[in-house]
């Protein structure tokens, strides 16, 4: 009895084995990349070179907007505004350098945002926008530039500012708001924005909203910008669509210390795709 159930055993467990390595593993649900989402443009700038679709847009004051592998935040490349200087601190007119992208018809009226940025050596105290979204005014279907409400992620007195723009020009009377958050210098930081175009039931687009490596910032100050100065509010009209972004540094006043910015792992669609 006890030799056949030594040689009974042995084949039992091949049988069970054989049976369970032919059955197919249980699937793996993982969650979904963010850049796998619908509606979702990515940007790694693992080309070498500047993506398809972004076009050269503005080029004033010294320096250069290229993709280069001197810092990456992931991968080889990123977008480089490398050595950026001119014009007078405190005075109109700074180094601009930028790239514009057309979105797809029909991409909605809510903008999210991610890109990961290193600043050196230097907190800029002028006026240096990152990111813009632009959209046509209620009642238009596209237009030109220069006819299109905007969005925009900047840094202002070595802190985030984020501001909503009527067309430029003038791109004022602006509603500005100026967060307690310096700069981050010398290392990553992953920057994320939502531009709620359709904001519900107001009758108002959204404010904008920024985060910081996944914490939102907070504005203690907020002000209309106008030249002549005027203390009336701009009505943020609301999106139908999005229609044009532009990625690089634009500074509106002057920048005396030469300075560099890289930009990384940009992303937009119409959920939040987040830090990693």
């Amino acid at each position: 009895m006890r030799a056949r159930h030594r040689g009974w055993f042995p084949r039992l467990m091949l049988t069970f084995l054989a049976a369970a390595c032919a059955r197919p593993p249980p699937a793996r649900h993982r969650p979904l990349h963010a850049c796998e989402s619908p509606g979702t443009r990515c940007w790694d700038f693992e080309e070498g070179r500047i993506p398809d679709g972004w076009t050269p847009h503005r080029d004033e004051f010294s320096g250069k907007l290229l993709v280069d592998d001197t810092r990456a935040y992931r991968g080889r490349y990123a977008l480089h505004a490398r050595q950026l200087v001119g014009g007078t601190e405190g005075s109109q007119g700074g180094p601009k350098k930028t790239l514009r992208f057309e979105l797809p018809a029909h991409f909605g009226p809510v903008l999210w945002g991610r890109v990961y940025v290193y600043t050196s050596p230097a907190r800029p105290m002028s006026h240096a926008g990152l990111f813009n979204a632009r959209y046509p005014r209620p009642g238009q279907a596209g237009g030109a530039l220069d006819t299109l409400d905007w969005y925009e992620v900047a840094t202002y007195r070595q802190r985030y500012m984020a501001i909503w723009h009527p067309p430029e020009p003038p791109g004022f009377p602006e509603w500005v708001r100026v967060s307690d958050t310096p700069l981050v210098l010398d290392e990553w930081a992953c920057l994320e924005w939502l531009f709620d175009g359709a904001n519900g039931t107001q009758p108002e687009a959204a404010e904008p909203r920024v985060w910081l490596n996944g914490t939102e910032l907070q504005w203690p100050e907020t002000f209309v910008f106008s030249d002549p100065p005027t203390q009336e509010r701009p009505v943020r009209e609301k999106v139908s669509d999005f229609t044009v972004l532009e990625v690089g540094v634009f500074l509106y006043q002057g920048l005396p210390v030469p300075t560099d910015w890289w930009m990384d792992e940009l992303a937009v669609g119409p959920r939040r795709i987040g830090c990693e």
